[in-house]
């Protein structure tokens, strides 16, 4: 199991909705998924699991957890491509954010 859990990146959060929080989580686990399914063979996979948590308090926390399982060693560097599909979810989140702010 991958976590990505940053330090702190001031980016002018805007005021979000409980439902925005839930939404933004949802389309960066599928923008993580996405990533990792374009590097690992679709038939080694044998379990996918991507959470990303938001905590909007006084600043927005996030935590990006990957579970990758495979059938089978396909030569690939896994823990590589956790860590790049983690890093990819958090730019894909801030990016998101910063255009909500705008």
């Amino acid at each position: 199991m991958r976590e990505m859990d940053s330090g702190p990146v001031n980016i002018g959060i805007p005021d979000l909705t409980e439902e925005q929080v839930e939404a933004l989580a949802e389309q960066c686990e599928e923008h993580v998924s996405r990533f990792i399914m374009r590097r690992v063979p679709k038939k080694s996979i044998e379990e996918l699991r991507v959470t990303c948590s938001l905590d909007l308090a006084e600043q927005l926390d996030v935590d990006i957890e990957i579970e990758l399982t495979q059938k089978y060693d396909t030569g690939v560097d896994i823990d590589n491509i956790l860590d790049e599909a983690a890093a990819k979810g958090m730019e894909w989140l801030e990016k998101q954010l910063r255009e909500m702010s705008e």
